[in-house]
């Protein structure tokens, strides 16, 4: 394909599929609850940044007070206390909480903390992400929050940075272009485009070419999707035109080279599913290959032939996005079995998915990487 018809194929995509990926704000933040008002000034004088709060329950027979709390980038407390305790429940993007004396505890939706009583504490939103949890009041008829000093910039930075990197040491068995490849893949599956806008900068900041991390993208679709694959295209499409408008011209790179194997589709994809397994082609066919044979076909034809033969990636960088993605997906675990035996049988050592599994815990959160650090467990204890 030449450049032209390239440049006619993107416009094509942008066309049809309009962009709508900036950065996240009070308007396109996706949350569960209402974002409801900007705190009044006498609880904002204890923040730093913006924050907002949203009452969630009315019944006051119930006794228990809840609201949405909405942080934006580096927003954060006072250190504080709640003489009754509080309990808070993370539920979109990506924040922080730390009890004095203690690391920070890097937070994602779903993650629950229990703060007991009279426990110094601060909460908010992580450097580069929108924040929200739901903020539970505890013995609301004797609590109380005792505000203290503020968290400056220098102690916030170190708290944060320190949760962020706590794996940065062990993951140097990956290189920077693979943890970017995974960082990228994750987030694609996940279908984060706002996080993912910070992975593909990492990319292109790692050597990758345009074409390069363009073909992670499309490799992904195999595994979650045409519509989180273009989206994340039209993420990476504008990514590409911001940093031009900031004169930063990223290479395009070379094409995937033409197919020159006169085979069958299928008879390629089948043999490059056996190179990388190291299972026989001629097992005989079993499972899904025998109850739905047509997704067999499609599988040895597209995906293992087209898409396995185009040499942007190696087979190994495309082994490690397919298990970043499956890890964003969620719930695929026998499929990140497999794949994550492919991976062992093409040289990645238990220590790199290791590194993986650390690069998606940080990312995404441990709902995330803990079941494929099980899979991956389950893999090494068989050998």
């Amino acid at each position: 394909m030449n450049m032209r018809q390239n440049f006619l194929i993107r416009l094509f995509c942008l066309c049809l599929f309009p962009v709508f990926t900036m950065a996240q704000n009070t308007d396109n933040f996706r949350q569960p609850y209402p974002l409801g008002t900007k705190l009044p000034e006498a609880s904002a004088k204890n923040f730093i940044g913006q924050a907002y709060i949203a009452p969630i329950t009315v019944n006051r027979e119930l006794n228990v007070p809840m609201s949405n709390v909405t942080f934006e980038p580096r927003c954060r407390n006072n250190w504080h206390y709640h003489k009754g305790g509080q309990i808070l429940v993370a539920s979109a993007g990506i924040g922080y909480y730390q009890e004095k004396g203690k690391p920070a505890r890097r937070l994602y939706p779903g993650d629950i903390v229990e703060i007991a009583p009279d426990v110094i504490h601060w909460h908010g939103a992580a450097p580069d992400s929108w924040f929200a949890h739901v903020a539970v009041s505890c013995n609301p008829q004797t609590n109380e929050a005792v505000w203290l000093s503020p968290v400056g910039e220098k102690e916030y930075q170190e708290a944060t940075s320190q949760a962020e990197n706590v794996y940065a040491e062990a993951n140097r068995v990956l290189e920077a272009r693979e943890q970017a490849i995974v960082s990228i893949a994750a987030y694609t599956g996940k279908g984060d485009l706002a996080h993912l806008r910070q992975a593909l900068v990492k990319g292109l900041e790692s050597g990758m070419t345009v074409n390069e991390v363009n073909e992670v993208l499309i490799h992904a679709y195999a595994y979650c999707g045409f519509p989180r694959s273009l989206r994340a295209i039209q993420t990476f499409m504008q990514v590409i035109e911001e940093r031009k408008s900031m004169g930063i011209k990223d290479v395009e790179g070379r094409e995937a080279s033409a197919i020159e194997d006169g085979g069958s589709r299928y008879e390629r994809g089948r043999d490059i599913l056996a190179e990388i397994s190291g299972t026989s082609a001629s097992v005989p066919k079993a499972g899904y290959a025998v109850f739905a044979p047509t997704i067999e076909r499609f599988l040895k034809e597209h995906l293992f032939a087209d898409l396995f033969e185009r040499d942007l990636l190696t087979y190994r960088e495309r082994e490690l996005a397919t298990v970043s993605v499956l890890a964003g997906v969620g719930g695929v675990e026998p499929m990140a079995y497999g794949h994550m035996s492919i991976c062992l049988h093409l040289g990645i050592t238990p220590e790199q998915l290791t590194a993986l599994l650390n690069i998606v815990e940080i990312n995404l959160g441990k709902k995330s990487s803990d079941p494929l650090r099980d899979v991956l467990g389950q893999l090494t204890d068989k050998k």
